[in-house]
């Protein structure tokens, strides 16, 4: 599964409007909906999912990094689904290194995608090893310079 299939274009946030970490994930689930991958309905469940992850430990991993998920979402029909959010001035997050969060991307799976999940989980975990490509998406004023990382990463080049 390539990051640049999840998270196309249109599902990339520049300015998150969010200043807590649930807005943040509310913010990201809307627009979901917005984007017509799902109804208001699914991205309450999303959120509820999403939630009891985060009620097991922070998914803010440190260096601005954020990944909240929920696989096994059996209201999905299939796939995985995602969004990349950005916080310019950074989202308190319960981070792990106790640092704001610039940088979000959510996943959400179906129970049939778990190891796409996984492969997406994965790459985007990287990214906190790479403090300069992590600086590039939290200042880039382009989504095409974000795609243009995201497909570095699926060719295997930071």
């Amino acid at each position: 599964m390539k990051l640049a299939e999840v998270f196309t274009k249109s599902m990339i946030i520049l300015d998150l409007n969010a200043r807590d970490k649930r807005s943040a994930i509310r913010e990201m689930l809307q627009h979901l909906v917005d984007q017509k991958k799902l109804t208001e309905e699914l991205a309450r469940k999303a959120e509820r999912g999403i939630q009891q992850r985060e009620s097991e430990g922070s998914t803010g991993i440190g260096k601005g990094l954020a990944i909240p998920h929920a696989k096994d979402c059996t209201f999905l029909d299939k796939g995985v689904l995602g969004v990349f959010g950005r916080s310019r001035e950074g989202i308190p997050f319960d981070s792990v290194d106790g640092g704001l969060v610039k940088i979000i991307f959510v996943v959400i799976s179906s129970p049939d995608s778990a190891d796409d999940h996984l492969k997406v989980m994965r790459k985007v975990a990287r990214l906190h090893r790479d403090e300069k490509t992590l600086r590039f998406l939290a200042d880039t004023a382009k989504p095409e310079s974000i795609l243009e990382i995201f497909e570095e990463i699926d060719d295997g080049t930071p």
